[in-house]
């Protein structure tokens, strides 16, 4: 009797030691499948939660800059060091390029802005971006242009204008 007692401890150790050293050898990999669609939920989340309107297209008075005016009308507040990671692109209708961010706003081609209304240095709801683009060349009146806006979290707003 006391042969069969001892043999079923052991058995029941054994068993338990096995059942602990599966569960901590396969509980790290469900928690790490689980981890890229909890990240793509938030990267998506995030762009739900993004979006801009273009309001007004300008040359300045010698045609050498352009000012662009973008509403922030989303819900996301998009921080001051994301905003230089966004990606614009400009031209004529068709030969637009990348244009780089210039923070000194001296480089041509470059790009750089302002955010009117902010009282702490990010674009909050409701707060409008001005951007300053200096292209290679001066603007051409009547010439179509074409302006893209790609946030930081890829969320878009685009626009063909004209210079008068």
């Amino acid at each position: 009797m006391s042969g069969d007692s001892i043999s079923a401890a052991i058995l029941t150790t054994a068993s338990v030691i096995c059942a602990c050293a599966f569960i901590s050898a396969v509980y790290p990999s469900v928690i790490a499948a689980g981890d890229p669609i909890m990240s793509r939920t938030d990267v998506m989340g995030d762009q739900i939660l993004t979006d801009t309107k273009i309001l007004h297209e300008a040359a300045s008075a010698n045609d050498t800059e352009l000012y662009v005016w973008v509403k922030n009308v989303g819900c996301n507040r998009i921080s001051s060091g994301l905003i230089p990671e966004s990606d614009l692109f400009f031209g004529t209708s068709d030969n637009f390029e990348w244009i780089p961010y210039d923070e000194s706003g001296s480089l041509s081609p470059g790009w750089s802005y302002s955010i009117e209304q902010s009282e702490d240095g990010d674009w909050d709801k409701g707060e409008t971006l001005r951007i300053k683009i200096k292209p290679v060349e001066a603007l051409v009146s009547r010439e179509k242009y074409f302006f893209k806006f790609n946030a930081y979290n890829g969320v878009s707003e685009e626009a063909y204008f004209t210079v008068s």
